[in-house]
């Protein structure tokens, strides 16, 4: 047996004993940009009938690293040596950090993996070609993957959300992980290395849940659809134009209220004129 595989089959076996006892441990993967290619992108960057190249298996079953590496350019800069993950899939997707889309010079869009629509675009160079996607370019929502059967243990569905505690010296919380449950995942939080940086999280470092369940805001958007803007995750019940400058500084293009919440004059002007949706929650 793969030393790897071992590893983790071990490391699953004690934490679904401390589960069996209501002590929720989650391992965490530290995610660096990424691209994944449809087959016809791959073929036009790297040559017709060209192949990806197995460089290692990653921790999902089924999901591999490929020695292949192509650079991506937005209107400001561009990034080199970004990493192909196969298998192929339907529509090519980037994945990159919020650090990174300044240095491309592209808004940043958080989203699910797959909801793409309205994202920015950008360049993809490989050696043997290059293409240009109109869309694709997201920095993944933090997220939790689940077998079913893990899923039954931990006591979540798909859609919930989980909170974790960060380790000291910069002891916190991570909340709204968004919960993905299929009977081929395997229990990991997936944080981008923005996010794993500024906890001071290592790949393979285990946390604590400090709350299970509970609607996942990043689920929620995209039961609006997959063009669904980016918004906080609290819905307020008093928006000021200072909650609408901090969405600003977030880069959100979306602000939620309760059904009872009040929106002052100078925060509708002020969303109105920086083109920022101000949503009621119904219900």
């Amino acid at each position: 047996m793969n030393e790897d595989v071992l590893k983790r089959l071990i490391q699953n076996t004690i934490l679904r004993e401390f589960a069996g006892r209501g002590i929720y441990y989650f391992p965490v993967a530290v995610s660096a940009r990424h691209v994944h290619l449809s087959k016809d992108h791959f073929e036009k960057l790297f040559g017709q009938g060209k192949k990806m190249t197995r460089f290692r298996e990653l921790s999902q079953p089924g999901q591999f690293a490929c020695e292949e590496t192509i650079e991506i350019a937005g209107p400001k800069g561009y990034i080199k040596k970004v990493r192909v993950l196969g298998p192929e899939r339907s529509e090519t997707q980037v994945e990159i950090s919020v650090s990174d889309s300044f240095t491309l010079g592209i808004k940043p869009h958080i989203r699910m993996s797959g909801s793409i629509a309205g994202t920015p675009g950008c360049t993809i160079t490989g050696p043997a070609g290059k293409i240009t996607i109109n869309q694709g370019v997201i920095v993944a929502a933090r997220h939790v993957h689940l077998s079913t059967e893990q899923a039954v243990l931990y006591g979540v569905k798909d859609g919930d959300a989980v909170s974790i505690k960060t380790p000291s010296p910069r002891e916190g919380i991570i909340g709204n992980i968004a919960v993905r449950v299929a009977k081929d995942f395997d229990l990991e939080v997936h944080l981008d290395t923005d996010e794993a940086n500024g906890n001071g999280i290592l790949c393979g470092t285990i946390l604590e849940a400090c709350a299970m369940g509970g609607k996942s805001v990043s689920t929620v958007l995209q039961s609006y659809g997959k063009g669904s803007p980016k918004a906080s995750g609290v819905a307020l019940e008093l928006v000021t134009e200072n909650d609408v400058n901090k969405a600003l500084a977030r880069s959100e293009e979306t602000i939620y209220y309760t059904v009872k919440g009040f929106v002052s004059p100078a925060a509708r002007d002020r969303a109105k004129e920086k083109g920022i949706t101000l949503c009621k929650l119904q219900g």
